[in-house]
């Protein structure tokens, strides 16, 4: 796996490489932790996506990634706007920001400025995105502030 910088640029060119005009786009890595507790154990899904924005605009592009070999795969994109967006909290009980749409779909994201090496052996992929994550509180705030 290479690098944080690496790892960013590939995340990057992933979600360009599957939106049109990508890369005109703010983008930020973004983990949905799932946890599940049965009475023997607790189970733990992670997915991945890359989350991108425009300043100024509340639309979000949500490109679902994985990583497969040392490369990392886009999935295809979802467009969530004014039309499509059901609702949003800021923070859920676990701290993620929550975006639902009106098909259904719940996306529970965390983003981080950065990701440290501790986390990406458990289950999130190390990047460094301090701008980038200022920016996407900037938007972030635009959302739930409505």
């Amino acid at each position: 796996m290479p690098g944080k910088e690496g790892l960013k640029a590939a995340l990057h060119a992933a979600f360009d490489s599957v939106v049109e005009g990508g890369s005109g786009y703010t983008k930020v890595y973004a983990a949905e932790i799932r946890q599940k507790n049965f009475i023997v154990i607790r189970t733990t899904t992670v997915s991945n996506f890359v989350v991108g924005f425009k300043p100024g605009s509340t639309d979000l592009v949500v490109v679902p990634v994985d990583e497969e070999r040392g490369a990392i795969k886009p999935g295809a994109p979802l467009v969530i706007t004014d039309a499509n967006r059901a609702s949003v909290r800021r923070r859920d009980f676990q701290g993620r920001f929550v975006v639902k749409t009106t098909d259904g779909r719940t996306f529970r994201f965390t983003v981080i400025p950065s990701v440290p090496k501790l986390l990406s052996i458990a289950y999130q992929f190390p990047v460094e995105q301090r701008e980038e994550y200022e920016a996407f509180e900037a938007v972030r705030a635009s959302l739930t502030a409505a």
